[in-house]
């Protein structure tokens, strides 16, 4: 789920990944560690969001990938 800055408080335990776009992202850590510490990408993809994310102007929205 991807959401605008400050809209979900930061927990203790949530790891920055890195920034996009200047904006910092943040993963649970706990579900990090439990998934092995992959690596993540951030795309975007043409559509609506499939459920509670952030979603771009065009008809578009961010969807994450571990390759």
């Amino acid at each position: 789920m991807c959401l605008r800055d400050g809209e979900l408080p930061l927990s203790p335990h949530d790891v920055r990944l890195g920034e996009l776009a200047g904006t910092p992202f943040y993963i649970d850590g706990q579900h990090y560690e439990q998934l092995g510490k992959p690596p993540i990408l951030v795309d975007v993809s043409p559509g609506a969001a499939e459920g509670f994310s952030l979603e771009g102007l065009k008809g578009v929205h961010f969807v994450t990938h571990m390759p």
